[in-house]
């Protein structure tokens, strides 16, 4: 009896250290879609295409579409421009460490009033929480390009076990 109630109590608890948001097949292959889709358009400059493939990739974790959608905001194509959207989505790509995404998201800080600074604070939280690496369980690594030695970054979103 009390071997079975151990059983039971770490069957309970592996499952209860599954995040809410853990990826099932439909997840990653929505992700990569998106994330397929918001890149031919931006690569043939079709902001207006891109912009909500961009959002949807954003918002499962793609790192290099929030970094994208990010400067769509900043400048204004395919999308008004905004900069408080911006910031957000600039702190949320910069969870990697890519020295040139921070440095664009520094410059927008220094650009930004102390008001607009401790307004969006929350709201960076808020994004990181939600659309953050960890929570919707994406990896991301820097790879050479074909045919250069350039570096980009690449992300990939990984199906959660048993799902």
């Amino acid at each position: 009896m009390k071997k079975s109630n151990l059983i039971i109590a770490a069957i309970t608890l592996s499952l209860s250290s599954l995040t809410a948001n853990a990826a099932t097949t439909f997840d990653v292959e929505a992700f990569n879609r998106a994330s397929e889709l918001a890149n031919s358009s931006v690569q043939s400059k079709d902001y207006d295409s891109a912009f909500p493939y961009l959002v949807e990739a954003s918002k499962l974790g793609n790192k290099v579409s929030q970094f994208t959608l990010a400067l769509l905001y900043m400048e204004g194509l395919g999308v008004e421009q905004d900069y408080g959207l911006a910031y957000l989505w600039l702190n949320v790509a910069a969870e990697v460490n890519e020295k040139d995404w921070r440095n664009v998201r520094d410059q927008l800080r220094d650009a930004l009033s102390e008001e607009q600074l401790t307004v969006l604070a929350p709201q960076v939280d808020e994004y990181i929480v939600k659309y953050g690496a960890s929570a919707q369980e994406v990896s991301c690594y820097r790879r050479s390009a074909m045919g250069t030695n350039r570096k980009v970054m690449q992300c990939s979103k990984y199906r959660s076990p048993g799902r």
